[in-house]
């Protein structure tokens, strides 16, 4: 069952990233979306997870600096740099490019403890920076700046899963996973939306049937489901054998976005999937 649950859950999270992709090709905002999606995620888990105890956060200086940075360099970085780098190349290369976070915080790890890296660990790095230059160059050293800004973005939501993923550890084990999500998604909201205000504001559109479903979709499965299965799946199988299967999330967004979207692939793009992949593995293993 556990591995069931993290399978699925790996899957829905792809789903978030086609369902976007498919909003950005009908023209909706990068910032539209990521706005919307951390605003109704924030207000879903805040329903889930209220309780008055919760609020106590509020009245200590370094917890509330602690959420607030959580959510602009963890929730705000990943959830719109990932789409940010979706809109410049599509689900499937934005996800795998995204998937380069376990290097990084292995690297951090590494320099945090003063130890050198393992072998394992060092071939893995090799390979998710070869697998990253052939996306965004397609072998090319003259077209290396081809996908220059979908990597870019990749890359800054990458970064954002790694803090995301090392930080507020002590205010989430306090106050609890849902309250610490949904409040830091609602910061992340409102600080999107004051960027965007010094730019002229939020775009309005015409919100038809499908572009609801892409919406709502994003944010109960994509995001609140995803999160809950993945995460039920940990409690069940471990963190270790988690992480592992979680590498069904780039294959499954690639997948996706070939079979509902129409995006193709090149060799060269499929071989890269296949090293970011193997370099995923090989970081999992040491775990």
């Amino acid at each position: 069952m556990g591995v069931f649950l993290v399978l699925l859950g790996g899957i829905f999270w792809a789903i978030s990233g086609v369902l976007a992709e498919y909003l950005f090709k009908n023209d909706y905002a990068v910032e539209w979306v990521s706005f919307y999606r951390l605003l109704f995620t924030g207000i879903l888990l805040l329903i889930i997870s209220l309780r008055r105890k919760n609020f106590v956060l509020f009245k200590s200086k370094n917890e509330l600096l602690s959420l607030l940075i959580f959510a602009f360099f963890g929730l705000l970085m990943t959830q719109y740099g990932y789409f940010k780098g979706i809109f410049y190349t599509d689900a499937g290369t934005a996800t795998m490019m995204q998937y380069s976070a376990p290097i990084i915080i292995m690297l951090f790890v590494c320099f945090r403890d003063k130890k050198f890296p393992k072998y394992s660990e060092i071939v893995a790095l090799i390979l998710i920076v070869l697998g990253i230059f052939l996306l965004a160059s397609s072998g090319d050293v003259a077209n290396l700046n081809l996908n220059f800004w979908g990597v870019f973005w990749s890359i800054i939501g990458a970064f954002g899963v790694a803090f995301y993923s090392l930080s507020a550890r002590k205010i989430i084990a306090k106050y609890g996973l849902f309250f610490v999500m949904g409040m830091a998604s609602l910061f992340a909201s409102f600080v999107l939306l004051s960027i965007l205000e010094t730019k002229g504001g939020l775009v309005h559109y015409d919100f038809s049937l499908k572009a609801f479903l892409a919406m709502s979709g994003i944010v109960l499965i994509g995001t609140i489901g995803a999160f809950c299965l993945y995460l039920k799946g940990v409690e069940l199988i471990g963190v270790m054998r988690a992480s592992m299967i979680a590498c069904i999330e780039p294959v499954a967004a690639a997948f996706m976005s070939f079979l509902f979207l129409g995006t193709r692939y090149a060799f060269l793009e499929l071989f890269a999937f296949a090293l970011i992949i193997i370099s995923i593995i090989l970081n999992a293993k040491k775990n």
